[in-house]
């Protein structure tokens, strides 16, 4: 196919693509990364068709704009990918000092050979930031989860090979001169994967968006607004996963509950309450397995699953829950001194399976219960405890004294 209607097709599908990413950005954030790949797919579209329209043999300043556009729209694409994985992205100066480096490298290379070296140039700049956004997909995969691995994977080697046949296209422009940027089996193979990257990359950027989408869904359907932790439904999808094994661990369930929270609250307004609530949470977090899970459950309240442990391990566990949150220091802001909380935890026996789930939890609440009889800032195994009477038993998860 000739080159030029290749080029033709690449910048329409660059551009269309640009704007794909603009109507969607509109309703995402504004750190989306979508206007940074809506504002480099037009401007590199844009950059092919100027180039293509004044010739291939002009070497002069006069190209400078059409290549620095190209290698601005490459930085865009990388700092867009930087803003959707969340990362630390270029400033409007680093994009400015990007273009200035690279047009006194463009009016040297040009000066010292001529038309062979601003092609060199290009390719090798363009080359090395494509590289770069390889290496920032490749490196994302393990902290971005599992719905985005697979996209980052196949951004990773789309990226990669287009950065490997750049460096080399400027390779051998350097060796054979500009007529393999046009002509031969190279010129053909480059622009055939140009093409095809050009798509692949539309469709995987549009699947990065939703991938992300979905899995933000995913967390305000299953996580807690404030603290992060697993909700009600979050728990019952953890449960209907964990008894759906064919080898079901048991698991020991941990009522947690902070000691005189409504003391918080009325000493220092609900602002305060909230913060206390997310280090708590954030220390249970840190504290618990891999294996286990936490959960809250009531204003206050927290559900910790200690999966497939004995009675020596869930206390050890227990334990280093509530030593986690004797060492936290809140600071709220106009308070001098930190705040200081603890938590009641009450232990239930072993659930083998989800028929026994109710019991065990009404058993952790006992227990709790007695752990804030007994004087909070403890903890209280229901095998310890004496049967429960009618008279004196817990209703199941009934607010337990502060």
């Amino acid at each position: 196919m000739d080159p030029n209607t290749v080029i033709i097709m690449l910048a329409t599908h660059l551009i269309c693509s640009g704007g794909l990413y603009y109507l969607i950005g509109r309703g995402m954030p504004p750190r989306s990364g979508l206007r940074l790949w809506s504002a480099g797919g037009v401007l590199f579209g844009s950059a092919y068709i100027v180039r293509m329209l004044a010739g291939r043999d002009v070497a002069a300043a006069g190209m400078l704009t059409a290549d620095a556009a190209m290698v601005l729209a490459a930085c865009f694409f990388h700092a867009g990918l930087r803003q959707f994985l969340g990362r630390a992205s270029w400033r409007w100066l680093h994009f400015a000092a990007a273009v200035l480096l690279y047009a006194v490298l463009h009016l040297l290379a040009v000066q010292l050979w001529n038309i062979v070296g601003r092609h060199v140039l290009l390719n090798v700049t363009l080359g090395l930031i494509y590289g770069a956004i390889a290496v920032e997909a490749c490196l994302a995969r393990a902290a971005q989860g599992r719905a985005l691995a697979s996209p980052l994977i196949v951004l990773t080697l789309v990226m990669g090979t287009l950065s490997l046949l750049t460096g080399a296209r400027g390779f051998f422009i350097g060796i054979h001169g500009t007529e393999v940027v046009y002509r031969g089996l190279y010129a053909q193979i480059y622009y055939s994967y140009a093409s095809l990257a050009a798509v692949l990359l539309g469709l995987n950027l549009v699947w990065m968006v939703f991938a992300r989408l979905n899995t933000q869904l995913t967390e305000l359907a299953s996580r807690d607004a404030l603290t992060r932790v697993l909700n009600r439904n979050g728990l019952e999808e953890v449960l209907a996963r964990h008894f759906a094994e064919r080898a079901t661990r048991p698991v020991t369930l941990m009522q947690v509950d902070i000691d005189n929270f409504k003391r918080i609250n009325d000493s220092h307004g609900h602002a305060a309450g909230d913060l206390v609530l997310r280090e708590v949470a954030g220390s249970l977090n840190a504290n618990i397995r891999a294996s286990d899970f936490i959960a809250r459950v009531g204003g206050e309240e927290f559900l910790v699953g200690c999966v497939a442990a004995d009675d020596g391990v869930a206390r050890a566990l227990a334990d280093r829950l509530l030593n986690g949150v004797r060492k936290l220091e809140v600071m709220l802001p106009g308070v001098k001194m930190p705040v200081r909380c603890t938590v009641s935890i009450g232990i239930s026996r072993r659930c083998n399976e989800r028929a026994d789930w109710e019991l065990c939890w009404a058993e952790a609440d006992r227990a709790l219960y007695a752990a804030k009889a007994a004087g909070r800032d403890r903890v209280m195994a229901a095998g310890a405890l004496p049967p429960p009477s009618p008279r004196d038993a817990v209703p199941l998860r009934s607010p337990a004294p502060g």
